[in-house]
């Protein structure tokens, strides 16, 4: 009996101690990860970036990190967009090492909790078409 008071008062306690919202001092992103859906498909993109849920086929899910440069094989990506955070995807053309001025694209990802797909253009798995990204967020 006395043990399981005991136990009830430890329980009512840990209770007592985590019912308090606990505040969030950083909310920073950077670096941080965005999840992300790879898609394959030739879909018809009204602009090279779009709000839709139907980015095409799904061939693969990962995360995309902002500290890290991606070679990018298919022909769409699906970002998760962070409720607290803007971002930015740059995709640059004909270099799949993240380097170069005058060939990339710059697309916003805006903050919310939908996904914002971007079209890449890859249709043969980076072979010939050579593409890569860096995502980064403020």
């Amino acid at each position: 009996m006395a043990s399981a008071i005991a136990m009830l008062a430890a329980m009512l306690y840990a209770s007592a101690a985590f019912a308090h919202p606990q505040s969030v001092t950083d909310k920073s992103l950077a670096p941080g990860n965005l999840p992300v859906t790879w898609y394959q498909a030739p879909l018809a993109f009204s602009e090279s970036l779009s709000t839709d849920t139907t980015c095409g086929w799904a061939v693969s899910t990962g995360q995309l990190n902002t500290t890290r440069c991606y070679v990018l094989r298919t022909y769409a990506l699906g970002l998760q967009q962070d409720a607290q955070h803007e971002c930015n995807l740059k995709v640059w053309n004909t270099v799949s090492d993240c380097s170069g001025d005058g060939g990339w694209t710059m697309h916003a990802i805006p903050s919310g909790r939908s996904m914002s797909c971007v079209e890449t253009g890859v249709l043969d798995g980076g072979n010939f078409q050579h593409k890569s990204a860096m995502l980064t967020c403020v």
